[in-house]
């Protein structure tokens, strides 16, 4: 086993894609959930009774990326550096399925990826991880911006957002059944 590296602090599912061609960032379609479940599919998040499909999910009728970036993960330490450099960050704003509470670790600190071991016991494993690229919709959002502005006038702000800052996109391929977790899992280097 290796190394804890956190505590899931926030699930979350985005309703409908959350970055629109001509309507910019679209964070209020974010939703915080307390479980979800996780399979080759993606991420369907559970809240008072009822699924939410995630927009990454294949299933979901607006499915981005046609399932090739399932879901992804973020760190409380990076929004404490968005924080810093934007002047807020709110937890889950840059739309990660799942934030764990720790230090801000880069790619090469992710290694293979991680594992979330459930309260009952389970265990699923999020492999193959790579940086979710900031796109200018974020980024123009986090400046407070009222457009999407050209990539060129924002390029300080999105090499600032690279590296691992807006999170990490990870592959659940592997896993062919379902595997509920919670906020307050414990998620530990593969």
């Amino acid at each position: 086993m290796g190394d804890v590296i956190g505590k899931i602090v926030r699930l979350q599912v985005q309703r409908d894609p959350i970055k629109k061609r001509g309507e910019g960032y679209l964070p209020d379609l974010i939703e915080s959930v307390p479980s979800a479940a996780i399979d080759a599919w993606g991420m369907v998040g559970r809240s008072a009774g009822r699924w939410i499909v995630d927009a990454h999910h294949k299933s979901h009728p607006e499915s981005r990326a046609g399932g090739r970036r399932a879901l992804s993960i973020g760190f409380t330490g990076h929004y404490d550096e968005m924080a810093a450099r934007f002047g807020s960050a709110p937890l889950g704003i840059a739309g990660e399925n799942i934030l764990i509470d720790g230090p801000g670790l880069w790619l090469d600190d992710l290694g293979e990826g991680v594992e979330i071991h459930t309260a009952a016991g389970a265990t699923v494993t999020l492999e193959r991880p790579r940086v979710a690229a900031p796109c200018a919709e974020f980024t123009s959002f986090m400046l407070g911006l009222d457009s999407v502005a050209p990539i060129a006038e924002i390029e300080d702000s999105l090499a600032a957002l690279h590296d691992g800052r807006r999170g990490f996109i990870v592959a659940a391929d592997h896993t062919p059944k379902p595997v509920t977790i919670a906020v307050g899992d414990e998620v530990r280097l593969i």
